[in-house]
């Protein structure tokens, strides 16, 4: 046997759970391996040492006091994140807003709303040219190169992470569905 194998064996004898077979194979390797008979001399000493040594109680209530301060420091850990995940939320929502509010060309929304109303007044007729208007509503790539693609990524971002942050918090809290 190898010493590493013959290093567990020795963690199993002074746990009391080596078999017998495994017993005689360390003694065996004991006798013959100068460096792990060395490293049991020690571990045993150590071990008797621990075995003699007065064993002293924890002061009273100590105990109750660390289950106080485990369960506070769960509860402190609680709020934080079910404070952090409405902020969070809500700055996401803010920039799927922002990025929203850069994709969006309001003149055109506002003539394409315009010509609805006016439509609305007459026949569908009217209604052509406000719909030919309708793709101006967002900005397309040549009009600005990136800037629709980068809005609309953070604005996909920003839902993603809503959705995942309202999962959390379902699950952190312990809703159930009916």
């Amino acid at each position: 046997m190898n010493c590493a194998v013959n290093r567990r064996l020795m963690d199993e004898r002074l746990d009391r759970s080596i078999t017998s077979a495994h017993a005689r194979a360390l003694e065996a390797h004991l006798s013959a391996c100068s460096s792990c008979r060395r490293e049991w001399e020690m571990l045993a000493a150590v071990d008797r040492i621990l075995a003699e040594a007065p064993l002293s109680r924890a002061p009273a209530g100590f105990e109750r006091s660390v289950v106080k301060r485990i369960v506070r420091r769960v509860e402190i850990r609680r709020r934080i994140e079910s404070i952090g995940i409405p902020v969070a939320c809500g700055v996401a929502a803010i920039a799927a807003g922002y990025g929203v509010h850069r994709a969006v060309n309001w003149e055109a929304a506002r003539s394409f709303v315009r010509g609805i109303g006016e439509a609305a007044n007459g026949v569908l007729a009217p209604l052509a040219e406000p719909l030919a208007e309708a793709p101006d509503l967002v900005t397309t790539w040549s009009q600005e190169p990136g800037t629709f693609g980068v809005m609309l990524a953070f604005a996909v971002a920003a839902t993603v992470f809503l959705g995942v942050s309202a999962l959390r918090f379902v699950r952190q809290n312990a809703f159930e569905w009916s």
